[in-house]
């Protein structure tokens, strides 16, 4: 169930600006460019990051810490660890 509707979320209602809305609503700071990356990241690989297998999530947040602060980074493993364990 939650896999359609996070499917369709991604698809076709995801925007930038939702990126920022994030952020900002769990007091992270930012980037344009780090907004985009994050953007890119979810639409491109929301699927293996939800049921993926761990080396491949460990793979794509590999890629994610050479490309986003250090302070943006941990925030976005904090979120998706906190996230995960709802979700299951």
């Amino acid at each position: 169930m939650y896999e359609k509707l996070i499917e369709n979320y991604v698809n076709n209602k995801l925007t930038k600006e939702d990126i920022f809305s994030m952020a900002k609503s769990e007091n992270i700071e930012i980037t344009n460019e780090e907004a985009n990356i994050i953007y890119e990241y979810v639409k491109k690989y929301w699927k293996t990051i939800y049921k993926g297998c761990n080396d491949d999530i460990v793979k794509i947040f590999d890629e994610l810490k050479g490309k986003l602060s250090s302070n943006v980074y941990d925030k976005v493993i904090e979120l998706y660890d906190k996230y995960k364990k709802k979700i299951n």
